[in-house]
């Protein structure tokens, strides 16, 4: 996928799950892959059915990990026959995530994280200020983790963190949570795309000063025997 050349249109570059899929109380993991199954199915009009090698690659987990919470999905009545997402009985409200969001290699974790965070968002101001704690007994992480993650989100232009704070009934001032913004992911791939760049300059520097090296080393004068 070429991440500098996609011109976003919201309704052709984003997909669906519904509000109630919280309430399943998946782990990143599980959530992560019925997430990208649904990605699949939405935007492919001939849905071929992804292996765990695929599945593990995409989401950065093992594949035995991938085959695990795969069976559990199945088991739990969240996938058809073919790997279609089932999601009978759930509400009629629905939050999307951006097509792209698989192709940033940000791992199963970070997604589930971002993920709240859109199920979040005030879709008029694109912000929104859960707790930690609150993501993490939603996504079923640690405080500590989901920190971790929230940090990556930043550092890869996914969101802003906006840190507030409030007076209590004393005069008390105390910190409260953080106002988190969400980018258009078109930040993010940017920044995917100059880190590819950056390491891909680094790559052929590092090659060109191996070649000097090399050709110094055989036209150096030899010790006489």
């Amino acid at each position: 996928m070429n991440l500098s050349s996609c011109q976003r249109d919201p309704k052709r570059c984003r997909f669906s799950l519904p509000n109630d899929i919280w309430k399943l109380e998946l782990r990143p993991q599980g959530f992560s892959i019925l997430a990208y199954l649904c990605y699949l199915h939405t935007r492919c009009e001939n849905f071929i059915v992804p292996g765990a090698d695929e599945i593990a690659s995409q989401l950065r987990m093992s594949r035995d990990t991938a085959a695990e919470q795969i069976a559990e999905l199945n088991r739990r009545g969240l996938l058809d026959q073919n790997m279609v997402p089932m999601f009978g009985g759930t509400s009629k409200n629905f939050f999307s995530l951006p097509n792209e969001l698989f192709f940033l290699n940000i791992g199963h974790g970070a997604i589930t994280v971002y993920a709240y965070l859109l199920y979040c968002e005030d879709r008029r101001t694109h912000q929104c200020h859960p707790s930690y704690r609150t993501i993490s007994g939603a996504v079923h992480l640690t405080v500590a983790t989901v920190m971790k993650h929230i940090t990556k989100l930043a550092d890869r232009q996914f969101i802003t963190i906006q840190n507030t704070s409030y007076i209590d009934g004393r005069g008390m001032k105390w910190n409260g949570n953080n106002q988190y913004t969400i980018l258009p992911i078109q930040a993010a791939m940017d920044h995917c795309y100059q880190q590819k760049m950056i390491r891909l300059e680094e790559q052929q520097k590092w090659q060109q000063a191996q070649a000097l090296l090399a050709r110094n080393t055989e036209n150096a004068p030899r010790a006489p025997l």
